[in-house]
């Protein structure tokens, strides 16, 4: 088999290890194992025993923010020494994707993580938009979404037809995130989020703050510019005693797997990674009907949904998992059965590989999950874009 040079181009500052650092490390190593050289260009910081593993792994990395401000030419004739151009957490329109279309011929995958709002535009600006993303489109190969609900959207978005597109649902390390003993006693809560509006986590306090149980403990996982105000909104509502705001930390699956209901109250949502680590641990999962996590979290199977932000639905999902041990033990063995039946990491890496290798014409694997492009539902309307710093900022 021909080898084949993969750039992995991943707009994320790996700083921790969690399950999408998992997918990186195995993805350079699954492409080692075919014979293929995977590099990777990353932003910083970056977890320096991380950066390490991946080094060992074969793959070189690279600083994503230098390999920009070296200039589209140069970035252009770097990538074009690679056979495929793995795309991940990157704007369409932005620079890195730029000298991926302009490196001719190699091969432009394109990953949708993201669950993008649109920001309110004027007609001509949106038509302006709607112009560049299919003109651009005709140089990505194709696009995989990291649920069926993003692969649709995104897919009608950039204008690429469902042929053109596929679903690769994230990944979780189910060796890694394991159930582990409880101890009893207290119901412990855990919510891990990026602290920012559109994750949903004040609407998390206040529900408790509604519930007023003394049985609860809450520890939220996670950084980002809602964090002072998530602390001083606890102290608001009197539940600042049975609140732990940990940061950003290492040990998510040790949280998990000791957590007996895991929240995820976001507004928006691609995926749901933390859903699919904590359904890996084992762990009672209430989150928001949002996004792409109704094709992860089977309600009242594998766990229990309610709408975005709707506080008392919230408040009476946990009250009723913390009066019902016997249910929350059920709806976890379902779901880390699940887990383990459609995230397995290598599963999912697997599925990325064969995605490279066909774009290069190696071999015609059958597809992740390809499906004719469906009706979207109708649902209310999406809430207002919150401004972003991310690689789908506008």
């Amino acid at each position: 088999m021909m080898r084949l040079r993969i750039a992995l181009l991943m707009n994320l500052a790996p700083r921790k290890r969690g399950s999408l650092e998992d997918w990186i490390l195995a993805f350079c190593r699954e492409a080692a194992r075919r014979g293929h050289q995977a590099d990777v260009w990353l932003r910083q910081p970056m977890l320096e025993s991380f950066a390490v593993e991946l080094k060992a792994s074969g793959a070189r990395v690279d600083d994503l923010e230098d390999f920009e401000r070296s200039g589209l030419w140069a970035m252009t004739r770097r990538l074009a020494g690679y056979d495929v151009i793995h795309l991940n957490f990157i704007w369409p329109r932005g620079r890195s994707a730029l000298a991926a279309y302009a490196a001719w011929p190699a091969q432009v995958l394109f990953t949708a993580h993201s669950d993008f709002v649109e920001e309110e535009e004027g007609l001509l600006q949106r038509g302006f938009h709607w112009a560049i993303n299919h003109a651009l489109m005709l140089r990505v190969n194709s696009l995989a979404g990291v649920s069926e609900h993003v692969r649709v959207k995104e897919g009608r978005r950039l204008g690429l037809p469902p042929h053109r597109s596929r679903t690769i649902f994230n990944g979780v390390d189910t060796r890694r995130f394991l159930p582990r003993t409880r101890a009893g006693g207290r119901v412990e809560l855990i919510t891990i989020a990026n602290l920012v509006k559109s994750k949903g986590v004040h609407h998390l306090l206040r529900a408790l703050g509604r519930l007023r149980s003394p049985r609860v403990r809450l520890r939220v996982v996670g950084d980002g510019p809602e964090l002072q105000s998530l602390r001083e909104l606890s102290v608001e509502l009197g539940i600042q005693h049975q609140t732990e705001f940990l940061g950003l930390r290492n040990d998510v699956h040790d949280l998990l797997g000791a957590s007996d209901i895991c929240i995820q109250p976001t507004l928006l949502e691609a995926f749901g990674l933390t859903i699919a680590e904590a359904m890996a641990c084992g762990c009672a999962v209430v989150a928001s009907r949002a996004g792409g996590i109704p094709e992860v979290i089977q309600h009242g199977s594998t766990g229990l949904l309610v709408e975005p932000g709707d506080e008392a639905g919230l408040a009476a999902a946990i009250d009723r998992l913390v009066r019902e041990p016997e249910l929350r033990r059920r709806l976890g063995e379902s779901a880390r059965r699940r887990a383990r039946e459609h995230y397995r990491l290598s599963r999912t890496v697997r599925q990325h590989v064969d995605w490279c290798e066909d774009a290069a014409g190696l071999v015609l694997h059958p597809p992740g999950h390809l499906t004719a492009v469906p009706e979207l539902p109708v649902a209310a309307p999406e809430p207002a874009a919150t401004p972003r710093t991310g690689p789908l900022a506008p």
